[in-house]
């Protein structure tokens, strides 16, 4: 549990100073790495989308192939061993990715190509999602999947909706963000994200599941929520010496951190500590994430 003293110490520091560059780009890139390594959450969600989705997988003869839609996909860290698994199992599979970033993108789309077999019917749409009609025109999908990646969008419920009338029959709309709690609730004391223009959220906020829960049923859909507790550590951000602790805590705070003086870090790091837990000699802190599964409403 964060300690409420340690939160207000790190927020009125933070008000006397500029505010921290934000981290993009290559940065953002390099310091992602080993974050991921510290971090068991993705191999938990991967998990629990594999043992939820395969089901779908086991389709009658004659049956088309099963369809995904992968919203904001990235470089299909998530999408490849899920398609992987899914793919064991399907009389076929058409894996559809938006992913706004061409490059990584191409990445996404070259590894399921790749390295999944039986190998999918690969496509990427290399925009937003917004103009998916592009790539597809009005396709329709078995599984409509956003993993991390509705945070930042305009409005919320609008997105849902949109999420929702790709949809085939049947089909399911799986989405995971996470919950502002502890680690969240740091990460943006350091750095309060600027809401896109025309978001219906406050300007100083993002979405989090609870907000993803509440915009569900206005959107048409029905869900059934299930909260997955990865662990991440974050001892070696407590050592000057630590490179990787240096990116580890420009991730978890989404901030270049070598701004900070001595003093000001020392601040950080209470705060960071506040909330971590002793494990196997190891400071560890609780990195949890919502996973929904919705389907349209009988009345919709």
């Amino acid at each position: 549990m964060t300690d409420p003293a340690a939160l207000s110490a790190l927020r009125s520091m933070l008000v006397r100073r500029a505010p921290l560059a934000a981290l993009t780009g290559g940065a953002y890139a390099a310091a992602h790495l080993p974050y991921e390594q510290r971090s068991d959450q993705r191999a938990l969600l991967a998990d629990w989308l594999a043992q939820r989705l395969s089901v779908l997988a086991d389709r009658p003869a004659g049956a088309p192939p099963l369809s995904v839609l992968s919203i904001g996909a990235g470089d299909g860290s998530v999408d490849v061993p899920l398609a992987a698994r899914m793919a064991a199992g399907a009389r076929g599979l058409r894996w559809v990715v938006v992913e706004p970033d061409p490059v990584v993108g191409a990445v996404c789309r070259d590894r399921l190509s790749g390295s999944v077999r039986p190998r999918p019917d690969v496509r990427l749409h290399a925009g937003p999602f917004e103009t998916l009609a592009d790539t597809v025109g009005e396709e329709c999908f078995d599984v409509v999947l956003a993993v991390h990646s509705l945070y930042y969008v305009p409005d919320l419920a609008a997105a849902l909706r949109a999420a929702r009338r790709r949809l085939a029959p049947g089909g399911t709309l799986v989405t995971l963000l996470a919950p502002l709690e502890d680690l969240c609730r740091l990460t943006a004391a350091v750095t309060p994200p600027a809401a896109p223009p025309g978001a219906s959220g406050p300007a100083d906020s993002q979405w989090w599941s609870g907000d993803l829960t509440r915009a569900l049923g206005p959107a048409g859909l029905t869900a059934t929520v299930c909260r997955i507790t990865g662990r991440l550590d974050v001892t070696d951000c407590f050592d000057p010496g630590s490179g990787d602790g240096r990116l580890v805590l420009d991730f978890l705070t989404q901030a270049r951190c070598d701004g900070l003086t001595a003093t000001e870090r020392g601040v950080l790091l209470d705060a960071l500590r506040s909330i971590a837990t002793t494990e196997g000699g190891r400071l560890v802190v609780e990195h949890p994430v919502d996973a929904v599964l919705s389907t349209p409403s009988s009345a919709t």
